[in-house]
């Protein structure tokens, strides 16, 4: 046991220690988007129906429930990391990642996390695609548009 881990609070294992602290805890609501992250959700919710039929938008879903691996290790290297956006298809397969590179984006290692998405998304197979403040609305739904394009053969063999 490493002296960081003597400062770490015990996490909860099982249900019934689970249930105590959250009975002990506060709760409040947040916001799931940014404000730049909710205008980017609407621009490309909106835009999926010209893309095809059945395309849905997912707000951060966690990789570990879309992406998965039987190396435990690297399982557990993203399980909890999280996209900004995911498109998915009727079958609720993954097609497009989306990540929205806003003006905080850049501090600690948020470098070396992108970095493990794009290689992860590029490995199983789902489309990765980066948008950042200064790109003009045509050019964000020409990328998404194009990049649904290349997952269609992807789509059609998973089916």
């Amino acid at each position: 046991m490493g002296l960081f881990s003597l400062f770490q609070p015990r996490r909860p294992h099982d249900a019934a220690d689970q249930l105590r602290a959250v009975m002990g805890a506060t709760f409040t609501r947040k916001r799931l988007l940014s404000r730049s992250e909710l205008d980017l959700f609407k621009l490309v919710e909106a835009h999926l129906p010209r893309c095809g039929p059945g395309l849905r938008l997912m707000a951060q879903p966690s990789m570990g429930e879309f992406i998965e691996s039987t190396d435990v290790a690297a399982y557990r290297a993203i399980n909890a990391k999280r996209v900004d956006m995911l498109v998915i298809d009727t079958f609720a397969q993954p097609i497009l990642a989306i990540e929205h590179q806003g003006s905080g984006h850049y501090q600690t290692d948020a470098a070396a996390r992108d970095a493990i998405k794009r290689e992860v998304l590029r490995k199983a197979g789902v489309e990765f695609l980066e948008v950042f403040d200064h790109q003009d609305k045509s050019d964000i739904l020409s990328q998404v548009s194009s990049a649904i394009a290349r997952s269609r053969p992807l789509v059609s063999k998973l089916k």
